[in-house]
């Protein structure tokens, strides 16, 4: 059966599409800035780790520092002798030896060297 003209069609049309939400503070995390901030306290509590050990080998060369100190105001001080005496005069046998110059000469120099 027909409609009569009081009765109008309407057509089906599609909703509007919803309008995009801007987001609201608060809500939500962004990834880049607690990946930054995790990287920050990471890299505070690496530091604190470091400084406390180096605070405590401060501490323990200090001791040591002490303890050589001690050691070293019981022992007295002695010079240790290196090399030849400067006025000392020795006796070498160099028969048999190479040699250069007279064998009469007043001086005789001896050279050890090792060339390896």
């Amino acid at each position: 059966m027909p409609k009569r003209g009081g009765d109008v069609q309407q057509k089906a049309e599609a909703p509007p599409p919803p309008a995009p939400t801007p987001p609201s503070p608060g809500r939500g995390v962004d990834p880049l800035a607690l990946a930054t901030l995790v990287g920050v306290v990471a890299v505070l509590v690496i530091s604190f780790a470091g400084w406390r050990d180096v605070s405590r080998l401060d501490l323990r060369v200090r001791e040591l520092e002490a303890q050589v100190a001690q050691v070293g105001s019981a022992i007295p001080a002695q010079a240790v002798p290196r090399g030849p005496a400067p006025g000392q005069v020795y006796a070498i046998t160099i028969a048999g030896a190479p040699s250069r110059g007279k064998a009469s000469a007043p001086v005789t120099i001896a050279d050890f060297s090792d060339f390896q």
